[in-house]
Order: structure tokens, then sequence, then C-alpha cells
């Protein structure tokens, strides 16, 4: 049998051209929000797209591990690295060095694009997806409702020729099993929230995730063990471990689902970063000295730049707007 390294040199097809066209782009820090919606087109168009993106951006975080390992074991060849060039993805072999910061970037633009330009590998193969602001109820399975949130993306898991539940994604999911026959389950992360008579919600940041029971039981499980929630109360977990279980005041509870933001004596930049997932542009903290301000109140989700002008008056801050919804606190 021939040695796999003598072997020829495959010749790229046209869709790993493309692929490796979309990941150069992106590194190379090109991407508009036009291009994003274009490249969710291609990846949706053949689930051939999508596998040839993800081979693209795999090839390229192996490229700049290998270069950051070159770099750790040889300092010195920094100083002859020159220009970063896209690397050829017909030879076997990934030259280290000069694409080191370009290939992580491509990594890391493609799995977590900025501001939210253009979804992320993951989430191209997600079967329902939001967008800023939007808000969207489905009903999936007999008896039960999902409700996604802002930015939102969920893979469909079915089996036995039935829904039996959703992956979260990203975003926010509020599922309605009250009057279910079977129990219906949300993965998210490296856990799993999963009830037959409940309403509960499920939050995946990218620290981990959270569980919320609205009302019923709704058990979490983790590879470190099994937590059971009753009504009004919630559960944090991370790659790591389960969190506590702790009981949620009325006023704590998620109010986005009536249309609402409720903050309680909370720190501005998370006031801030909330704001930012539901309101198109971008709100732009620059003092940081005014960051843990804090701030309670209830804001209408369709009228966040009345928020703004609220947090203004009452925190007396500066504030200037700027094409494209963006706005600058100071």
């Amino acid at each position: 049998m021939m040695n796999p390294a003598l072997q020829p040199e495959r010749t790229l097809d046209a869709i790993e051209r493309q692929a490796l066209a979309w990941v150069r782009r992106v590194a190379a820090g090109e991407m508009t929000q036009a291009d994003g919606a274009a490249l969710r087109r291609w990846c949706m168009a053949d689930p051939a797209n999508q596998a040839a993106l993800s081979v693209a951006r795999q090839r390229w975080a192996q490229l700049g591990e290998a270069s950051r390992l070159v770099v750790a074991r040889n300092p010195a060849s920094l100083r002859f690295a020159g220009t970063p060039r896209a690397p050829n993805w017909q030879r076997r072999a990934f030259l280290g060095g000069a694409m080191s910061a370009a290939a992580a970037a491509a990594t890391v633009a493609v799995m977590r694009p900025p501001l939210g330009l253009w979804p992320s590998v993951e989430e191209m193969r997600a079967d329902y997806r939001t967008a800023t602001g939007e808000q969207r109820r489905l009903a999936l399975a007999e008896d039960v409702t999902v409700e996604l949130n802002t930015r939102t993306s969920i893979a469909v898991r079915s089996g036995a020729g039935r829904v039996q539940g959703i992956d979260l994604i990203a975003g926010e999911a509020a599922v309605d099993t009250l009057n279910a026959p079977r129990p219906f389950a949300v993965v998210a992360g490296p856990g799993r929230a999963f009830a037959q008579s409940a309403r509960f919600e499920v939050r995946l940041t990218p620290a981990g995730a959270c569980v919320t029971c609205v009302e019923g039981t709704v058990q979490v499980a983790h590879a470190t063990g099994i937590a059971t929630l009753s009504g009004k109360q919630q559960l944090s977990y991370d790659r790591a471990a389960l969190g506590r279980i702790l009981r949620v005041d009325p006023t704590g509870m998620p109010a986005w689902r009536d249309g609402y933001l409720r903050f309680a004596d909370a720190p501005l930049r998370e006031v801030v970063e909330e704001i930012n997932r539901y309101r198109p542009g971008r709100v732009v903290l620059l003092d940081t000295r005014v960051a843990g301000r804090h701030v309670t109140g209830r804001f209408q989700i369709r009228s966040l730049d009345k928020a703004i002008a609220q947090m203004q008056r009452s925190l007396g801050l500066e504030v200037r707007s700027l094409p494209g919804g963006i706005v600058l606190l100071g």
C-alpha cells in the first residue's frame, strides 16, 4: 500500500474553493452584513456547502495552532513572518509563522462573528433562527410550543417518527409542555433540560446555560449529576458542574415573553449588554467609570431608545447617536 504521505495531491473541487474563499474573506476583515446574509444563504443551499465551510474553518484552526507552536518553540521566527498571506490548501503540510494571527482571527470570526453580522458555523445548522429583536412562537410537537427570543437558533431533534426536543444553539427559548403526552428535551451546551408537564426557559451564553422553571417540574441532566427544579426555581451550569438551585423572586423572573426587559439594581454594563441583544445597531459604553452604576427599571423591548433616554437622565450620561443605530454612552 502506498504511504499516504506519498500519495498525489487532490485538486480542490468548486465547493471547497468557495468555502476557502469565504474563510479568507472573513480573515481579511472584509465581511459586511450583506456578505453575512449571502454566506448563510450559500450554506443553506446545500448541506455540502456547510460541510465544506466547516472543514475549511477546521483547517484554518489547525494552521493557527501549528503556527502558535512554531512561534512558541522559535520566537525568532516572528522576525521573518512578513505579511500574512492565504495558505495553499492543496498542500498536505501546513506552514507556520506568518499565518498565525490571520488563522486565529479567521477561526474566531467564523465561530463567533463580531456584532452578530453573520451567523456562526454552528448556527448554520439551525432549523429556526430569529433576528435581532425578533421573537417567534413554534408548535413543534403534540401539545408543545417553543418560543424563541431575539438572536436565537435551534435545531429540531427527531426520532421514532416524532419531534423529541431541540438543540439550543444560541440565544434563549421558552418551552410549554403542560399538556404534553411525553417529555420534551432542550439540549444546551453540556447539559439537557427536560419535562413533560412544565413551563420553562433555557438561555445559552458563552459561560454556560441557565434553566428557569416557571411552572411544573423540570429535570436538568449534566455529566456531573441530575437536578430537579420546581416553579420559580433557577439553575445555571457550565462544562465543569451544575450550579446551586436558586429561588427566583417573581420580580426577577424573565419578562421578555411579556415584551419587557426588567432590571433590579443591575450594573449599567450588564444593562447595555442586554439591550444590545434586542436592539439593531450597537450601544457602546465609553466611560468605564460609570459601568458599575446600578439601574433599576422595566423597559419595553419595542422602545429601547426610550430606555436609553431614561438612563441618560437618571445617570447623567452623555449620549451621541451615529448612523446605523450606533449610540455612544459616556
